[in-house]
């Protein structure tokens, strides 16, 4: 992300851009993918082909960690710019969470997507091991599934050829963990700095609905139950029922992801909990994505009165 040195700069000095930007999050931006199709198992299939690769959103969901970093940093130095920014730390945290998550769900459908995960699970893995007890360290293992004890990525090159391969991938990967802040195509998500601001607590502000999500990944789920059964399209019938799944999931992420507002709320990520939980169908990994964006939503709700914490509605 193309930003001012931080390192010097105040939140109250901050050039804020006034102009509006629609901020889409990545388990959001998969909404888009979904095609008008003649039938939806075959939306399913088209939608599972479509989604996206994995290095982008790890250099979204890094984007966004630096800005929180940055802010903290920042608030430190103006305690009193704490309310006035409070909604742009609330969006970042959601924005880089989102792209955590979505990274850990989509699946790995090349060398990039395969580099992307791994890295990034391993990072996981070491940061549970330091700051984590032994119930988050499990949670982290369940989700990023298991990892070879070295990462083949690692493997030096010995012939010319392959060197200059490694160079150019290198640097493509690095070049994806630096992304400039871009107009993006509608509905696709994008990456948004601190100049952002209005932007940022405009998209905190209107937060997703969240039993009309429940409604949307109960109704996929049932579309995936059913295929389950038998499908006369083997083909089709498996990236539908993958497709679906990443649908399914991505919408009780968000649901866990955000702060409930209102009873509405509670009830919603109450029978989201409850949803995921009986899954036991899926992949174990989807159910523990759940409960890391489940205590992530809980976070950002105790942190204010404004927002109530499910278990203590529960």
């Amino acid at each position: 992300m193309n930003t001012p040195n931080r390192r010097d700069l105040l939140l109250s000095t901050i050039a804020i851009e006034p102009s509006l930007l629609p901020v889409i999050d990545d388990l959001a931006g998969l909404e888009r993918l979904v095609p008008q199709a003649p039938s939806e198992i075959e939306g399913l299939a088209i939608f599972r082909n479509q989604l996206p690769g994995l290095l982008a959103v790890r250099g979204r969901a890094d984007a966004h960690a630096g800005e929180v970093r940055s802010m903290i940093s920042m608030i430190a130095r103006e305690p009193d710019q704490v309310e006035a920014w409070i909604d742009v730390i609330n969006a970042l945290t959601i924005l880089a969470n989102a792209a955590n998550l979505t990274l850990l769900l989509l699946p790995v459908r090349s060398e990039d997507d395969g580099w992307a995960r791994e890295d990034f699970g391993r990072y996981l893995l070491r940061h549970a091991r330091h700051n984590g007890d032994g119930e988050d360290l499990a949670l982290v293992r369940r989700a990023v599934g298991a990892l070879p004890r070295r990462s083949a990525h690692l493997t030096l090159p010995t012939r010319a050829e392959e060197i200059g391969d490694i160079i150019t991938t290198m640097a493509r990967r690095v070049g994806a963990l630096q992304p400039k802040l871009v107009t993006t195509e509608p509905g696709a998500p994008g990456t948004y700095p601190l100049e952002q601001a209005e932007s940022l607590k405009s998209y905190f502000a209107a937060a997703p609905h969240l039993a009309g999500l429940l409604d949307g990944a109960r109704h996929v789920f049932g579309l995936v139950d059913a295929l389950r059964c038998g499908g006369d399209q083997p083909e089709m019938t498996a990236g539908a029922i993958e497709g679906g799944l990443v649908l399914a999931y991505a919408r009780l992420l968000r649901i866990a992801l955000w702060p409930a507002r209102d009873r509405q709320d509670v009830a919603a990520k109450i029978s989201a909990r409850d949803l995921a939980r009986s899954r036991d169908a899926d992949l174990d990994r989807f159910g523990a994505l759940w409960e890391i964006a489940f205590n992530q939503g809980e976070t950002v709700a105790g942190q204010s009165s404004r927002f109530l914490n499910v278990d203590e509605q529960d």
